[in-house]
């Protein structure tokens, strides 16, 4: 269990489940070992700015389009931040298992809008093998998250 991604639930007083599960590598796949909707799985990825990093969560089944979250938040330019950088970025989480909380710095939160239709979000915990469930509403709020079509059409 990442201890941090749960400090920061019970911190922001979110209600949480802890789902282990065997270790996947991507959100589909998650979604499958856990028999949730791949609309109800999200995957983060972190998205490199002028400002900072953004964590952008976006379903499972879908692509990010970096033009519309640049849009979004009015920025020129956003692009995926590669491999080698996010080990030492985030060097308290697995290669692709950041979760939308916790860790270093305070990355702004962008959500895909497609969330707002599910009153539950599924993210790894910080580790290819826990995921965490919580109301979709308190993920929104404790992250203050844009809520945006940030999807490829």
């Amino acid at each position: 269990m990442n201890i941090a991604v749960i400090s920061e639930l019970e911190r922001h007083h979110i209600r949480y489940e802890l789902l282990p599960h065997p270790p996947t590598k991507t959100a589909a796949a998650e979604a499958h070992v856990l028999h949730l909707p791949l609309g109800e799985v999200a995957k983060t990825l972190i998205l490199g700015t002028q400002n900072g990093y953004v964590r952008a969560l976006v379903p499972a089944s879908k692509r990010i389009d970096p033009t519309k979250v640049a849009v979004e938040l009015v920025l020129d330019d956003v692009w995926l931040v590669p491999e080698s950088e996010l080990v030492g970025a985030y060097p308290e989480f697995e290669l692709g298992a950041i979760p939308p909380v916790s860790g270093p710095g305070h990355d702004r939160v962008i959500v895909d809008q497609t969330f707002r239709d599910h009153p539950w979000i599924v993210f790894e915990a910080g580790r290819h093998d826990e995921s965490v469930r919580v109301r979709t509403s308190d993920l929104l709020a404790a992250t203050y998250a844009i809520v945006a079509d940030i999807c490829l059409d």
